[in-house]
């Protein structure tokens, strides 16, 4: 769990991932949220489907890097953004992270506060030393969510834009 100033973040477990996928509240009523805005939908959907949950099965995988973290509003008592890492870090100490808000929570600065929240933790965890991620050049939100937490643009391939945050 990772504390921000209005957020807690929790790496879902393997049943509370299994409650995310299957039902649109019954994971709300597990951690005694509200019903909030929180949908599993694609491509997320299927992301974990096929590979979250079965890395989280395998023992040879470490969850915090595979699982998705959401984002619970500690005010509003309800879950507003989701995340996750895309697998343990490389060989050059290199992890990709992915992450959205909820449509109806946008521009509600969740994202930029997740993202920064996820970005201190990895920078304590041993052999994390680079964070990269993708936004569409056209999102422009997104990109912003970066730039806000220190991300500088490194690379584009077609209308992918590519950044990376160094851990000093």
């Amino acid at each position: 769990m990772i504390e921000t100033p209005r957020l807690t973040l929790i790496p879902l477990n393997l049943d509370q991932l299994r409650l995310h996928i299957a039902d649109k509240h019954r994971l709300e009523a597990t951690l005694g949220l509200k019903k909030g805005h929180r949908e599993a939908v694609e491509p997320v959907l299927s992301i974990i489907t096929h590979f979250t949950i079965p890395r989280l099965q395998n023992p040879v995988f470490d969850p915090l890097y595979h699982t998705l973290w959401l984002a619970i509003d500690r005010e509003k008592q309800q879950f507003v953004a989701e995340a996750k890492f895309k697998g343990e870090p490389d060989e050059t100490g290199t992890v990709e992270i992915g992450y959205g808000t909820y449509p109806t929570v946008q521009r509600k600065g969740y994202m930029t506060e997740m993202v920064g929240g996820l970005i201190s933790w990895a920078g304590q965890q041993p052999g994390v030393l680079r964070i990269v991620a993708d936004t569409n050049a056209e999102n422009v939100a997104s990109q912003k969510v970066l730039e806000k937490n220190g991300f500088r643009l490194f690379d584009q391939i077609e209308d992918m834009l590519w950044w990376e945050y160094n851990i000093s």
